[in-house]
């Protein structure tokens, strides 16, 4: 493979790491692209705690350095995706703006039964719906941790990933973490880079992680329940189905405090604050049956717009929890 950015690549280190059985030629396979191909090896279980000692001690010696930036734990902790491919936590370099991720809305469809309008005109081995029955039980036996939800949207915002930019970057010149494109079997994608974070070093951030002010914590996975509502009833969802949201986010999350009247009435005013002050979208449909739409979306732009600047001051406040 060629020289990158992301692993300088060396012939002898590969032939030293197998001739000390450190290094599984078996798990050796290349992704071939356009541009360059990707080649991947993987260590052996002789060769994991190996490399684990030698992480621990260079993370030890940059003890301070991860220590002063304490404010980023909760985001560091609570924000974190797991790749199951390479069994490490990851975080992307660019923002993404995502306010629920597909894990979060496969939960939320379960629960509250929303199924999937297929898009196939045609018959194939299985329609999505009847794809969705199959799984969808998977789904309904997860808890939908809100605070989890939270954090990860709120890592894909841009005050966020530009406040963890500067601190892997340092960490990553002094091999703690690995920058590297998002990839599968098939293709490589290099617009989607993502910081790979051993567990041993978020490890060092949950004793701060946990020591959040409760009363700023639930304000802050309030305000979010609240975006997160108002994209959902953007994109279609009832009121009937929100209904059923908000009473499963506060069953499910009793920890926080969090009541299914203090969500609904929160949600209420923020539709009618959005309404007034954007004019994106209608008044709160009071008068609406379960089956009738929250609010008439008048400018689709203009509330996406609305739903980025709302998660972007979330992303800000994420800073300033600890």
């Amino acid at each position: 493979m060629r020289r990158t950015k992301y692993w300088p690549y060396s012939d002898v280190v590969e032939k030293i790491l197998v001739q000390y059985s450190y290094a599984d030629t078996s798990s050796k396979y290349t992704v071939y692209t356009p541009q360059k191909n990707w080649y991947f090896i993987a260590l052996t279980e002789k060769g994991l705690p190996l490399a684990r000692e030698a992480y621990k001690r260079r993370l030890e010696a940059n003890l301070d350095f991860v220590k002063s930036h304490k404010s980023l734990a909760p985001l560091l902790y609570f924000g974190a995706s797991f790749d199951s491919k390479i069994k490490r936590a990851f975080f992307y370099s660019k923002p993404t703006h995502e306010i629920a991720s597909p894990y979060v809305k496969s939960i939320i469809d379960a629960k509250i039964g929303k199924a999937p309008e297929s898009p196939i005109k045609r018959r194939t081995l299985y329609t999505a719906r009847e794809l969705w029955e199959m799984i969808k039980g998977v789904y309904e036996s997860e808890r939908l941790d809100v605070i989890y939800a939270a954090f990860h949207s709120v890592v894909s915002t841009k005050t966020a990933v530009e406040a963890l930019n500067e601190f892997f970057s340092p960490l990553h010149k002094r091999g703690l973490v690995l920058l590297m494109p998002s990839y599968t079997s098939k293709s490589v994608y290099p617009e989607m880079e993502r910081w790979i974070v051993p567990w041993e070093l978020l490890e060092l951030v949950e004793t701060e992680a946990a020591r959040l002010d409760p009363a700023k914590l639930k304000s802050f996975v309030r305000d979010y329940v609240m975006v997160l509502l108002l994209a959902l009833a953007g994109e279609g969802y009832t009121k009937g189905e929100l209904l059923k949201l908000a009473e499963m986010i506060a069953g499910e999350n009793r920890e926080l405090g969090l009541s299914y009247d203090e969500l609904m009435e929160g949600f209420q005013r923020f539709v009618m604050e959005v309404s007034s002050t954007a004019g994106c979208i209608s008044g709160f449909n009071e008068l609406g049956g379960h089956d009738s739409p929250p609010f008439l979306v008048l400018d689709r732009e203009a509330l996406n717009n609305v739903m980025r600047e709302s998660l972007e001051l979330l992303g800000s406040r994420a800073l300033f929890l600890t």
